[in-house]
C-alpha cells in the first residue's frame, strides 16, 4: 500500500465525547484499587504523594498540548516518535504501547470479573466465571468500537456519568466520617506498625497515583477523528485534567480521613469475595450497604470505560503506522459503513481474550505477584512513550518550526525545554521505583523492544529491496496532515 493510498475516518468526535473518552482512562479501575493499596503501604502520607503527583501531571499534559496542539493527527505517539526523534523510536512508540495496552485490558478486564461476582453474590448468591466474565467485557467492546466511534463516545458519557457518581457516593457519604487525627502522623513508623519502611512507601505512592493521570495521552490517538483537533485538545486536556483531579484528591482525602486503617491493611470482602484495597471493600462499616452497592456498580462501570478507551484510542496508533508499511498494511484499513480501524481493533482485542484463562486462576486483582507482573508492564509501556514524547517535544521546534511558531498555544522555548526534560527524566527514573516488583516483567518488555527492533530492520530491507525508502516515509507528514503548515 502506498503511504498515501488509504481511507482516512471521516466520522468525529465532539468535545464533550472526548472529555469522556479522557476521563474514563484517566480514572478507570485504578480509582476504585490503587488509592486504598498506597494508604496499606504508605499510611496518610498518600495525601501529600497525591499533591505531588499533580506536578509530573502538569508535565504530562503540557507536552500532550503542545505536540497535540501542532501535530493533530490519528496515532499521535507513533507519528510524534518517528517523525521528531527517529524512525526505529516510531517503531517502538507504537510496538511497546500494544503489549501495555494487552496487559491493561487483562487487569481491568479480571477486575470487573472480580467485582461482578462479588455484587452478584451479594443481590443473588450467585456468580458467574471469571473467564467468561472476562470475554463479556472485552468482547463487547471490541464489538462497539469495531461498529464506529460515535456510537462508542455516547456510550463513554454514559459510563463517565455512572463512574463520577460512584466517586462521589465514596466522597460525600464519607465527609461526615472524615477525623483530622488520621491525617497525623504523616510518616507513621516504628515496630508493629505498617509503615515501618518510612520513606519508600511514599515514592512508590507518588510514582503509583500518577500513572493513571498519563491516561490523558489517549486524546493524542484519535486526533484525526476529533472535531476542530487544534482548538478542542487544549479544551478536553483543561476540562479533563480539572475533573480528574478535583476528584482523585477529594477520593484519596477522605479514603484516609474517614477510613480506619485496619480495613485497608486486610482483604476486604465484597458479598463473599475478597477484593484487597477496594474501595467498596475497605468502605465497610464506615457507609451504609446502598452506597457501597453504589460504588461497586461504579466499579463495574470504570472497568469498562477503561476497556472501552484503550480500544479506541490505540487502534488509531496501530492504523497510522501501518499506514507507513512499518506494520503490515493489513492494519490500516478503515471498514467501509463503519468508519472504524476495524482490524487493528480486533488486534487489540482477541490476545488477552484468548490469555485470559491461563493467568493462573484469574484472581488478578487478589494474587500480587499477577498484578504486580501486569502492571509493570503496563507502566513501562506508558513510560516509554512519554519518554519518547519528551524528546519528541525536544525537538519539535527544530524539526517542524512553522507547526511550532503557528501552534494556537505555544509553549515558550524555556518552559518547552523544561517540559521536555522534566518527562524524560520522571519517565526514566519513575520507571526504575517501579519495576522491582517484577523485573520479570521488565526483561519481557525489553525483550519486546529488541524482537521490535529485529523486525522494523528486516522490513527497511524488505522495502530497500523494492526500491522503497521506508525511513524516509517515517519522517515525513501524509499530505492531509499538513494543512496546518507547509512543513513537511
Amino acid at each position: 500500500m502506498s503511504a498515501e493510498n488509504y481511507k482516512l475516518i471521516d466520522q468525529q468526535v465532539g468535545l464533550w465525547g472526548a472529555v469522556a473518552l479522557l476521563v474514563g482512562t484517566a480514572l478507570g479501575m485504578s480509582i476504585f484499587i490503587v488509592p486504598t493499596q498506597m494508604a496499606a503501604a504508605a499510611g496518610p502520607s498518600i495525601t501529600l504523594a497525591i499533591l505531588v503527583s499533580i506536578v509530573p501531571m502538569v508535565l504530562g499534559v503540557l507536552l500532550l498540548l503542545q505536540l497535540g496542539g501542532a501535530i493533530p493527527v490519528a496515532g499521535g505517539i507513533y507519528v510524534y516518535g518517528s517523525r521528531l526523534v527517529g524512525p526505529f523510536w516510531g517503531v517502538i512508540s507504537v510496538t511497546v504501547p500494544v503489549l501495555a495496552v494487552w496487559s491493561y485490558l487483562l487487569f481491568a478486564a479480571v477486575g470487573f470479573a472480580d467485582y461482578l461476582n462479588g455484587l452478584l453474590d451479594t443481590l443473588a448468591g450467585t456468580s458467574v466465571s471469571t473467564t467468561i466474565a472476562v470475554w463479556a467485557l472485552l468482547g463487547g467492546f471490541l464489538v462497539l468500537n469495531y461498529v464506529g466511534v460515535r456510537i462508542v463516545a455516547k456510550v463513554q458519557l454514559a459510563f463517565v456519568g455512572l463512574l463520577v457518581v460512584g466517586m462521589l457516593t465514596f466522597v460525600l457519604g464519607g465527609l461526615p466520617h472524615v477525623e483530622m487525627a488520621n491525617y497525623t502522623p504523616l510518616f507513621p513508623d516504628g515496630p508493629g506498625e505498617p509503615f515501618a519502611d518510612g520513606f519508600g512507601p511514599f515514592l512508590l505512592a507518588v510514582v503509583t497515583l500518577y500513572i493513571p493521570f498519563q491516561g490523558f495521552g489517549m486524546i493524542i490517538e484519535i486526533g484525526e477523528e476529533l472535531e476542530n483537533p487544534v482548538e478542542n485538545i487544549p479544551k478536553v486536556l483543561g476540562i479533563g485534567m480539572g475533573v480528574v483531579t478535583l476528584l482523585t484528591i477529594a477520593i484519596v482525602f477522605v479514603l484516609v480521613g474517614a477510613v480506619p486503617i485496619e480495613n485497608m491493611t486486610v482483604s476486604g470482602e465484597l458479598g463473599g469475595e475478597p477484593v484487597e484495597g477496594g474501595l467498596a471493600a475497605v468502605a465497610e462499616g464506615v457507609l451504609p450497604a446502598p452506597l457501597l452497592l453504589v460504588i461497586g456498580v461504579a466499579a463495574l462501570v470504570a472497568a469498562a470505560t477503561t476497556v472501552n478507551t484503550l480500544f479506541t484510542s490505540y487502534s488509531r496508533t496501530v492504523m497510522r503506522a501501518a499506514r507507513d508499511d512499518v506494520l503490515p498494511d493489513f492494519f490500516a484499513a478503515v471498514h467501509d459503513d463503519y468508519q472504524t480501524p476495524h482490524r487493528a481493533v480486533l488486534l487489540f482485542g482477541i490476545p488477552p481474550m484468548l490469555a485470559a484463562p491461563f493467568v493462573g486462576n484469574l484472581d488478578a486483582i487478589t494474587d500480587p505477584a499477577v498484578l504486580d507482573w501486569l502492571v509493570t508492564v503496563v507502566v513501562t509501556g506508558i513510560f516509554v512513550a512519554f519518554l519518547i514524547g519528551g524528546v519528541a517535544l525536544w525537538n519539535l521546534p527544530k524539526v517542524f518550526p512553522q507547526r511550532y511558531e503557528h501552534s494556537i498555544y505555544r509553549l515558550p522555548m524555556p518552559v518547552l525545554k523544561v517540559v521536555a526534560i522534566g518527562n524524560v527524566v520522571v519517565s526514566a527514573v519513575f520507571t526504575l521505583l517501579v519495576v522491582g516488583s517484577a523485573p520479570s516483567a521488565f526483561g519481557v518488555v525489553l525483550v519486546w523492544i529488541l524482537l521490535s527492533g529485529v523486525v522494523y530492520w528486516y522490513r527497511v530491507r524488505a522495502y530497500h529491496r523494492k526500491g522503497i525508502d521506508l525511513r524516509q516515509r517515517m519522517v515525513a507528514l501524509h499530505s492531509h496532515e499538513q494543512s496546518a503548515g507547509s512543513d513537511d
